[in-house]
This record gives structure tokens, sequence and C-alpha cells, in this order.
């Protein structure tokens, strides 16, 4: 068999699997995304709490649906994921500070500025894929791994 013929049963596979079982946009998406996040200049926020499969206590006036913490050297990144007629992720820095917050979520990218308490909205949050940039004052930047929510 020559290289042309493998070239061409490679591309007859592709295209019968492309339509019999495609794959989902957001995990295309996700799996081009995630090699952004791999830069020298940022710090990678590991991820050391999934409310996922737990039910959350303590949580009023909005229905919380995820909540995740993620930490680096140096900082923590509270997000919960509320429900209240709005979709909305509300999030803390730990120790709070001053930082530009950037979420890449459904295709789109958001930025806000944190309070003088480290705290940040995003309202009509979508579902899928997202990942959260943090730019603190001094310039330090971290970066979470992608989560659903």
């Amino acid at each position: 068999m020559s290289a042309y013929d493998d070239d061409r049963l490679l591309d007859l596979l592709t295209r019968a699997l492309s339509q019999a079982d495609p794959v989902p946009e957001h995990v295309v998406e996700a799996a081009r995304a995630s090699f952004t996040w791999r830069t020298i200049d940022a710090e990678l926020a590991e991820l050391v709490y999934d409310s996922a499969g737990e039910e959350l206590v303590g949580v009023r006036s909005a229905e919380a649906t995820r909540q995740v913490t993620f930490r680096a050297p140096g900082i923590e990144i509270e997000v919960m994921v509320m429900e209240d007629g709005v979709r909305r992720l509300v999030g803390q820095l730990v120790p709070p500070q001053q930082a530009t917050v950037e979420l890449r979520c459904g295709g789109s990218v958001r930025d806000s500025a944190t309070d003088s308490l480290g705290r940040f909205t995003f309202t009509d949050v979508g579902t899928g894929p997202a990942q959260i940039t943090i730019v603190t004052a001094d310039g330090t930047k971290v970066v979470t791994d992608w989560v659903l929510v």
C-alpha cells in the first residue's frame, strides 16, 4: 500500500467516524484551549476541592450548583456557580487582593476586576468547560485548569 492509499484510507475513516460519532464541539474547544494555558509566564492553579457530587450546605438566597477551589503558590481561588434566575459565577481570591479576572467559557472571553475583598462576579454564564485566569497587581499570572460549569 502506498502513502497515497494510506492518506485516502485515513481520510475516508475520518469522514465516516465524524458522521457516525462526531466529537462534541465543547470537547474540541477544550482540547484546543488546553494548550494555551501551558505558558512559562503563568502559574497553574491546582484543583483542591470540587463539590461535584456533594450537597452544599450553608448557601442561602441562591442555589449553588458547583463549588470549586484552586490553589497556586500564594493564592487561592474560590468559585461558586449560582442559579437564582440568572446563572452567575461568583468568586473570591484568598488572600484578598486587587486583580484582573478573565473567564473563558462557551467560546467567549470576559474579564472583571476584583473588589477590595478580592471578590468577582460574572453573570449570564453558560454551561460547559470554563477556565479562569488571574493577573494580580504585581503582574503574577495564575491559570486554572478547565472545569465543567
